[in-house]
């Protein structure tokens, strides 16, 4: 007996000490235009929240929550410059949101809110000067349009932001404007060439961008941005210049901002002020070609670009040469002539303890590469060194002594000055859910677990239909309400994204499988191609376990819905053999069919797709005793 009661203990010590299962931070968005941060995990968690200085960032925690993936650092002009996410801990997952230096937020003006257990929005106040009780006026404000708030930059000044929404580099003026390098750029002068605007066409100026800039140098005064009315959006870029500068252009750099340089590059109005009106320079030629190569030659194409041991590393398909120089603050510009990036060129990832903080890409010409390099807060940047004449490198190092850093090497927030100590926000408890109605119909028990799988989202629309129709758009709010109907009925429901973002194939299912979930059930919507409308109907597959839950969940739509009867189907689909449950996808209909796509989108409708789908889902439960 002694002996079983040494295995008993040992068991229990094991069951004691084995963790409980850690949820899992699903989703995350940020909306630039209204300061929001919202986000999604697959457990109930009550965030933690802390305001610190020096530079300011919004510190959020999520404690029994981990990311399952590299950390992440999302980039943005304006003033709030970035979106950190990582591994804090073990069992902590952290969201860092970091705002310009120089600027604040009123703790007070912070909403952190539960809109449900699992799903969360932080809106971010309009940060305001450190010092000042003035927040940046509002775009919408009429009283404010016509003196938009102005700053000072020097760039030899010690005081020189490199995080500021407007930044100097040798390569030209960068300004955080959202965009990307199809929006088209019209560059007009005016007749006296003392006024040079870029109209940019199809952009939405943030409200904190909306100001001017004293500038003083490189031959400009002031830099003015200013929103346009009119269909599509028009943005302004309006600079008061000196009559010898040169013309100046402007490209939407590939990884965000507006970069904005003059004909022949800035060391051609280095010495020029707006003074200067007796200067004996001559404006370049618009087609001045200041590219040493020739044109004529075959260019050399840039491949990749990587970070690598504290090395961003540039691959090109021949011999690369790529010119460096230093910029303002510890920037680093690599201009590349007669170099052009691939068509399937993708930009390197910054993840929150990246050596690089941001990179500026863009094309002045359709002959040059230009690479603006900042490097992260106690990171150095050495120099460009040639590998082999087609791989470049440009290597960083470690500062001693770097400042405060939310995702640290050891994990916690070091000590500030008593002014900048952290500053606790509060974090009130979510909304509690409706409890479910009550039924006579015996509900299945509540141990049951169902995955509900929205198809596609964020940066993947999924097929496209009549008149636009986005299959993302149909198959979220008819996953919502499936799951919505499972949770009246005391199913337990996880979903693997409840808001408009991408989710990998392999995510969707390990969601499931780390669940140990009763069964997954994938909602999509069918294309047959646009020279084909009359295909409309409804299919559903399952691979091998799925077929008698296939079977249910067509039947009972096709009950309660007049549509075309495409079968139930047996198919090798990536979530449907990687499941380790019984599991199915619902083709609800063609978004290319005449018949479907009319209907999709109707709410009505959508309720309809969504009691079938549900109806069958709980027929097997109550039939399989789940």
């Amino acid at each position: 007996m002694k002996f079983y009661s040494l295995i008993l203990s040992c068991l229990t010590f094991l069951l004691m000490a084995t963790p409980a299962y850690a949820g899992r931070l699903l989703s995350w968005r940020f909306e630039s235009n209204q300061n929001r941060l919202v986000f999604s995990t697959d457990e109930r968690v009550q965030p933690s929240a802390q305001l610190i200085a020096n530079p300011t960032r919004l510190v959020i925690d999520l404690p029994g929550t981990i990311l399952g993936q590299p950390t992440i650092n999302q980039s943005y002009g304006g003033l709030i410059t970035s979106v950190r996410i990582g591994q804090f801990d073990s069992n902590t997952t952290r969201l860092v949101i970091e705002v310009a230096q120089g600027y604040t937020l009123d703790p007070q003006q912070i909403k952190i809110q539960g809109i449900s257990p699992t799903q969360w929005s932080v809106n971010i106040p309009q940060p305001r000067l450190t010092g000042s009780g003035d927040t940046i006026p509002n775009s919408n404000d009429s009283s404010t349009q016509s003196a938009p708030p102005r700053q000072t930059l020097n760039q030899a000044s010690n005081n020189f932001n490199p995080n500021s929404p407007l930044q100097i580099s040798p390569g030209g003026i960068i300004i955080g404007i959202p965009g990307n390098v199809n929006n088209k750029i019209n560059v007009n002068r005016s007749s006296d060439r003392r006024q040079i605007e870029f109209e940019l066409e199809g952009v939405t100026i943030p409200n904190n961008l909306i100001q001017s800039w004293d500038l003083n140098q490189y031959g400009v005064k002031t830099i003015k941005v200013s929103q346009k009315g009119g269909s599509p959006a028009r943005a302004l870029v309006t600079m008061d210049v000196d009559s010898q500068s040169p013309d100046w252009l402007g490209s939407f750099s590939r990884m965000g901002g507006l970069v904005i340089w003059p004909v022949g590059g800035m060391s051609r109005v280095q010495s020029l002020s707006p003074s200067s009106s007796n200067s004996n320079i001559t404006p370049t030629p618009s087609n001045a070609n200041n590219n040493p190569t020739s044109s004529s030659s075959q260019k050399a194409i840039i491949e990749s670009m990587e970070i690598i041991n504290n090395q961003l590393v540039i691959r090109g398909n021949q011999a690369l040469r790529g010119e460096g120089s230093r910029g303002a603050g510890n920037s680093y510009q690599i201009r590349f002539n007669n170099t052009d990036l691939a068509n399937n060129f993708r930009n390197p990832q910054l993840f929150s303890n990246s050596p690089i903080s941001r990179l500026r890409i863009w094309q002045p010409d359709d002959q040059t590469v230009v690479l603006l390099v900042e490097p992260a807060r106690g990171i150095t940047i050495e120099g460009l060194s040639q590998n082999s004449p087609s791989v470049l490198s440009l290597a960083l190092s470690n500062i001693t002594g770097s400042s405060n850093d939310p995702f640290n090497n050891s994990g916690a927030i070091p000590n500030l000055p008593p002014n900048s100590s952290p500053l606790p926000i509060n974090v009130p408890p979510p909304r509690r859910p409706s409890p479910p109605p009550t039924t006579n119909n015996n509900p299945p028990r509540s141990r049951t677990l169902v995955v509900i799988d929205p198809g596609h989202g964020g940066t993947d629309s999924g097929a496209i239909g009549i008149g636009g129709l986005r299959e993302k758009d149909v198959i979220l709010p008819i996953s919502e309400k499936v799951a919505q109907i499972l949770e009246q009925q005391g199913i337990q429901v996880k979903m693997t994204r409840n808001t408009d973002v991408f989710i990998s194939l392999q995510g969707r299912t390990a969601l499931a499988n780390s669940l140990n979930a009763d069964l997954f059930v994938s909602i999509h919507a069918n294309s047959a191609g646009a020279n084909k409308p009359q295909v409309s109907g409804l299919e559903t597959y399952y691979f091998q376990s799925g077929r008698n839950l296939a079977t249910v969940i067509h039947r009972n739509i096709l009950q309660r819905i007049n549509i075309n009867d495409r079968r139930v189907r047996q198919a090798r689909f990536y979530v449907l053999r990687t499941a380790n449950m019984p599991s199915v996808l619902v083709e609800t209909g063609f978004l290319t069919g005449t018949d479907d796509a009319s209907r999709l989108p109707n709410p009505n409708y959508q309720q309809q797709m969504a009691q079938g789908i549900a109806a069958g889902i709980l027929e097997y439960i109550r039939t399989n005793r789940l």
